[in-house]
């Protein structure tokens, strides 16, 4: 590949935008995920702590779904072992939770 071939092939793979300009989309996306898993978090220990009622699994499957859904991104597009495992470990916590929450539906 000569030097054009390779800047034609970046323009394309980055859609004309800047490298700084994804990295800093690529962040905010990920504080806004930490940002809205925090207070999911800090809702779910109110409710258990302060509240002193049974717990709702609802944030906790929140949690969970972020997670698994950015790990299992992960292990599809890098196929590396530790980003499966760890996206089948943060799934079946997302299972779990969504079996809780409909088990507290049904009581």
């Amino acid at each position: 590949m000569n030097k054009e071939e390779i800047l034609r092939a970046s323009r394309n793979e980055n859609q004309n935008k800047d490298v700084f300009e994804l990295e800093v989309i690529n962040r905010g996306q990920r504080i806004g995920g930490l940002i809205a898993i925090s207070i999911a978090f800090a809702l779910m220990l109110v409710e258990r702590v302060i509240l002193d009622s049974n717990t709702n699994y609802s944030y906790f499957l929140i949690i969970m779904s972020a997670g698994a859904g950015l790990w299992i991104y992960k292990a599809v597009k890098l196929k590396r072992k530790h980003e499966i495992v760890v996206a089948v470990i943060w799934t079946l916590f997302s299972i779990y939770a969504a079996v809780m929450v409909v088990l507290g539906y049904i009581r």
